[in-house]
């Protein structure tokens, strides 16, 4: 049971990075949350969270960077976030939420791999770290690079499918539709009734990968 809720809890982790491209299509930023409720009962405001002390729990810190990238206020979370990973510089969390603050926010490709690699230093094989990386590289043109993090995904977590769909993807790209059908065939039969099962069938009815 333990195991199905760190699992559910990853999978959950690694979808919020696909949000983020839907928040970027948005209309327009939303209001900034002023603030968070803290676990002590008050508040992680951006003033303080911003501020040169350690008063604030860098927890409720880390949460109002996360409401602050969702709002699209790029250039607070980031400050925020960046104030988070230097007291916490081991969480594997907070670095890959930094990842992709800079990939999305910023365009910081140095700094947004940076620190999905520090998130992978401190967990390896983290997933939201490893689908950052392999969707940074596959928006700049390294499609054979981004292949080889998806693979990884795909193979130290068999449970989450959308490492699978994103590798037949680039696969795909890579005109290795060989092997790429495969992996789709197994999400359908593995995930059904999941969006990702939904997104490799509709793969699968291109004409590149129909059986002959």
């Amino acid at each position: 049971m333990r195991r199905i809720m760190m699992v559910g809890s990853l999978l959950c982790t690694v979808l919020l990075l696909m949000g983020a491209l839907q928040a970027l299509a948005a209309p327009g930023p939303k209001a900034a949350s002023r603030g968070v409720r803290s676990g002590a009962g008050g508040a992680a405001s951006l003033e303080a969270c911003l501020a040169c002390t350690r008063a604030t729990d860098p927890r409720d810190c880390h949460r109002l960077a996360l409401q602050l990238a969702e709002a699209r206020d790029w250039k607070n979370a980031v400050a925020v976030e960046e104030r988070v990973h230097a007291q916490l510089p081991a969480e594997a969390e907070v670095s890959a939420a930094l990842g992709r603050m800079h990939q999305f926010g910023t365009k910081d490709v140095a700094r947004a791999t940076e620190m999905y690699h520090a998130a992978l230093a401190a967990a390896p094989g983290y997933p939201p770290a490893l689908f950052g990386l392999g969707t940074l590289m596959q928006e700049h043109g390294k499609t054979e690079i981004a292949a080889r993090y998806f693979a990884r995904g795909a193979k130290e977590r068999p449970e989450m499918a959308l490492f699978k769909v994103r590798l037949a993807e680039t696969l795909v790209e890579l005109g290795r539709e060989s092997e790429a059908r495969p992996l789709l065939e197994e999400v359908v039969q593995r995930f059904p009734g999941t969006p990702e099962a939904d997104a490799a069938g509709r793969m699968m009815t291109r004409p590149a990968l129909a059986r002959p």
